[in-house]
């Protein structure tokens, strides 16, 4: 179990030896009598999501430390809130640097063009394989707004300015989420991105799937010793992750973007799986609908393939971890690329 998924449903969570002990309401019992428990053994727990307000005591949040598992806390209405991170890595020093080169302009140039042109090559393979799917390469749309795409990664490595660079990064995701419409599903229709709060099944699912993959980020980017919040790409913002944005860019279309469609197109997740709140407006997906969600996340996230021919089997969670280990290096003055789908 690689996450432990923890809802605001969870009447208790308590810690039993080497286990935790949920207790749950039974969802088939009407009273709300009748609860369900489960034990979860810690050693097969990497992280734990909590979303919502569950009960849970101090003692296993510090048994969480303890075994250095990180804990992210969500609200079902895809706010985040923070994380508790152990405190295993002490090396200050990379901290102190990454400080040091917060300044640094040439430097934030350098990573924000290999970061968009990243994120826009990953773009353009995603269309490419969707169009594939349905033998719409040749469709004249799809031809137009992959050589645009292709074009804005282009400028993007010869902008001079992170303004130049991030409106090359607007415009060539404004045209993506124009041609990856066509790829929604009838029930669940994409008429283009908003949130804060979504406003519509798609975005819904849209914002919450980046929610979980730039926790994930977080994470990874403090067990390598940096601060999640000082990016190069997104500019320094009180309460910003920026550097975990940064890092999230490439992986929008490439793991987000495709995790959304294969959820939908699927019908792993349809429109019945969203409802609206009155108090917002906003659109979310169900909290009795998160497990189906988690359960597909995980598969993804584990699934092995190879960027090249000949190479090492890979998944996800190392792909978060190659993202990071590439600031490093560019931070250490040597050569460096973001992930490129292949």
């Amino acid at each position: 179990m690689p996450s432990l998924i923890i809802t605001g449903e969870t009447v208790s969570v308590r810690l039993e030896s080497e286990h935790l002990e949920l207790v749950k309401r039974d969802p088939d019992d009407q009273r709300g009598e009748r609860m369900i428990r489960m034990r979860v053994p810690l050693f097969d727990v990497d992280r734990c999501v909590i979303i919502g307000r569950p009960a849970m005591s101090i003692p296993v949040l510090q048994q969480l430390m303890k075994r250095g598992i990180p804990t992210f806390f969500l609200s079902s209405r895809y706010r985040w809130y923070g994380a508790l991170h152990p405190d295993k890595n002490m090396n200050a020093e990379r901290r102190i640097r990454q400080y040091q080169l917060a300044n640094d302009h040439e430097l934030a140039l350098k990573i924000s063009k290999k970061l968009v042109y990243a994120k826009l090559r990953n773009c353009r393979r995603v269309l490419q394989r969707l169009s594939a799917n349905r033998s719409e390469s040749e469709n004249p749309a799809q031809v137009k707004f992959a050589a645009q795409i292709k074009n804005y990664g282009r400028m993007a490595l010869i902008g001079k300015s992170l303004e130049e660079i991030r409106g090359y990064e607007g415009m060539g995701t404004a045209i993506y989420f124009s041609r990856l419409s066509d790829f929604f599903p009838p029930n669940v229709p994409f008429k283009g991105r908003n949130r804060q709060p979504p406003r519509d099944a798609a975005n819904a699912i849209l914002s919450w799937t980046y929610t979980i993959v730039l926790g994930e980020l977080e994470s990874v980017i403090r067990s390598h010793g940096l601060d999640p919040c000082i990016g190069f790409l997104h500019s320094v913002s009180n309460g910003s992750p920026s550097l975990a944005l940064d890092l999230l860019e490439p992986l929008r279309p490439a793991l987000c973007d495709m995790l959304v469609m294969h959820l939908l197109n699927h019908k792993v997740l349809t429109d019945d799986d969203f409802e609206f709140n009155a108090e917002d407006g906003g659109t979310y997906l169900a909290k009795d609908s998160m497990k189906e969600f988690f359960m597909s996340y995980e598969i993804y996230m584990t699934r092995k393939f190879t960027l090249r021919r000949g190479e090492d089997h890979i998944d996800y969670r190392k792909i978060i971890d190659s993202l990071v280990i590439g600031i490093l290096k560019a931070m250490e003055g040597k050569e460096f690329q973001f992930f490129i789908m292949q």
